[in-house]
């Protein structure tokens, strides 16, 4: 059932091969940004540049690297049913520290557009907690973001 699912979302379960793995793990990470992005209704081009910065940066990838991931997430994002099979596959294989760095990109996605929407905080609220991440961990990472109003630092 759960290959089922993840194929679905073509996110496949790759244990075999790592690099089809950490693809499947972009792919993830850029599906919850491209819901928050899509949280409040509205897609503004200032949070379309910062998801691209926040994926470029996050994960070095090309500019050809990144229309493709970009593609792909948004796709995946359109036929996502519930969030919770993106979460399940970056629990498997994501360090705490990698799952709080999700978070944190999330509400660096969430001021680009200098406001906060109660439905983007809402998403990332259940991000958080399905990730395990605690609820103080949730309000740092909101507190980081709003500090530097959204703009890029990202920590490899």
């Amino acid at each position: 059932m759960k290959k089922i699912l993840l194929r679905f979302l073509t996110i496949e379960s790759y244990e075999s091969e790592p690099v089809d793995l950490e693809h499947a793990l972009r792919v993830a990470t850029a599906v919850l940004l491209v819901e928050v992005t899509r949280a409040d209704f509205i897609v503004q081009p200032a949070e379309r540049a910062r998801l691209r910065q926040l994926l470029e940066s996050q994960f070095g990838l090309s500019s050809a690297e990144l229309d493709a991931l970009m593609t792909q997430a948004e796709a995946d994002a359109d036929r996502l049913v519930s969030i919770q099979h993106v979460t399940r596959l970056l629990n498997e294989h994501y360090d705490h520290a990698m799952k709080l760095r999700v978070v944190e990109m999330m509400w660096n996605l969430v001021y680009a557009d200098g406001e906060k929407d109660h439905y983007e905080e809402h998403l990332i609220r259940q991000v958080a907690e399905l990730l395990y991440l605690s609820h103080s961990e949730f309000i740092q990472a909101r507190h980081k973001a709003e500090e530097s109003k959204g703009s890029v630092s990202i920590d490899r």
